[in-house]
């Protein structure tokens, strides 16, 4: 067998705030959450390479590493083949950008192309939000990374059976910085936090489908990010720094990022300052 390769892409997701939702059943493409989030251009390039023989390793920009989230796709998929998984993260990894999400998602994609599965593409994104459950690495990244924009999950669960909407918006710049990492399978796995996480996360998104803007979306993604007790006073801080020079900023979820519009000159004093702009497609082949 010759060496096959194939490309795909997908943006990075941040999420403003969210609520779990479990599926009864324990079906993992039927859990995920409600909330509303929007994706950045900045994002994840895969590129898969099937071999002959049995087995997967991947790299995140040039480094070999355990990717659990990718591995599960590639060994749902591809399990007959040895498959090399090459990945380009243009955002940090663990720190609320959607990176694993991202990664199974442009990784599934890949592997549909180069062994000719002829799964749709809300299979292939079934697929990703699956490994991210199983993993418990995100609960509704990837059904924002196959939309993109300012998406809403209206409803939980993997791309086609989610239910989500999009608030038109423009082609907004994006500056953040990343602090730290926050372990989403910590959170998820405290039951108060968790209480804190639904009760917030419900009604900021009842309040956002009355007036749907991204000014309202910001607005309540730093509420939640506060209510919660998820933003530490290094986070709020820089979130009233933005605010004092007219800008707006939020919390990434889950992670120690401010995100913020017009708030560039104000992040500076807390870290490296990135920028990003929204992206208006979801992940696809390259």
């Amino acid at each position: 067998m010759n060496v096959i390769k194939a490309k795909a892409y997908a943006p990075s997701h941040i999420t403003g705030f969210f609520e779990i939702v479990p599926d009864e059943k324990n079906s993992a493409k039927r859990t995920g959450s409600r909330g509303c989030g929007f994706t950045l251009q900045a994002g994840t390039v895969t590129e898969v390479m099937i071999k002959d023989g049995r087995g997967v390793s991947v790299q995140l920009n040039d480094i070999l590493t355990r990717a659990p989230t990718t591995e599960f796709v590639v060994r749902e998929l591809a399990v007959e083949h040895s498959v090399e998984v090459r990945s380009k993260i243009d955002v940090p990894i663990g720190y609320g950008f959607g990176a694993s999400g991202a990664g199974a998602l442009s990784t599934a994609l890949a592997l549909n192309e180069a062994l000719s599965l002829n799964l749709t593409y809300n299979q292939v994104g079934e697929m990703a939000h699956i490994a991210e459950v199983v993993n418990r690495t995100g609960l509704g990244d990837v059904i924002g990374q196959s939309y993109s924009g300012l998406v809403m999950r209206r409803g939980a669960g993997a791309p086609g059976i989610g239910a989500v909407d999009r608030i038109p918006i423009g082609n907004i710049e994006i500056d953040y910085v990343a602090l730290d990492q926050i372990s989403t399978e910590a959170v998820l796995q405290d039951e108060k936090v968790k209480k804190d996480i639904n009760n917030a996360g419900r009604g900021a998104l009842k309040e956002l489908l009355k007036y749907p803007t991204f000014e309202k979306f910001v607005h309540l993604s730093k509420r939640f990010a506060i209510d919660t007790n998820l933003a530490d006073d290094r986070i709020v801080d820089m979130i009233e720094s933005v605010e004092s020079v007219g800008g707006m900023a939020g919390m990434a979820m889950l992670g120690n990022t401010v995100f913020a519009v017009n708030g560039r000159d104000a992040l500076k004093e807390f870290g490296k300052v990135h920028t990003s702009r929204i992206c208006h497609h979801g992940a696809q082949l390259l």
